[in-house]
């Protein structure tokens, strides 16, 4: 699965040829192009004090693995809820 990562300010999105993406302290995506645009240590967005990380390939990798684990945990959590619902449900239709 692709990962969505864009630039928060042009909406372009990482290529080989593409400048470097940029993550704000405050949760922003940016291009370097559009970083330099802006005034230093200021988010685009929410104009916040903050501070960037420079979005690397491992850094991408880690998030989605991050990703993939979170959605497996939340699947498995959703269907033992679901399962939890099904016996009350059984149970409440057996009392009236």
């Amino acid at each position: 699965m692709a990962v969505s990562v864009f630039c928060n300010s042009c909406l372009c999105e990482p290529r080989s040829t593409a400048p470097r993406f940029c993550l704000t302290s405050c949760g922003h995506v940016f291009c370097e192009v559009c970083l330099q645009k802006g005034k230093k240590d200021e988010c685009l967005i929410c104009r916040k004090a903050c501070r960037t990380l420079v979005l690397s390939k491992e850094v991408s990798e880690f998030q989605e693995k991050f990703r993939k684990r979170l959605l497996k945990y939340h699947k498995q959590k959703i269907a033992k809820l679901e399962e939890s619902l099904k016996k009350v449900t059984q149970q409440i239709q057996q009392l009236q």
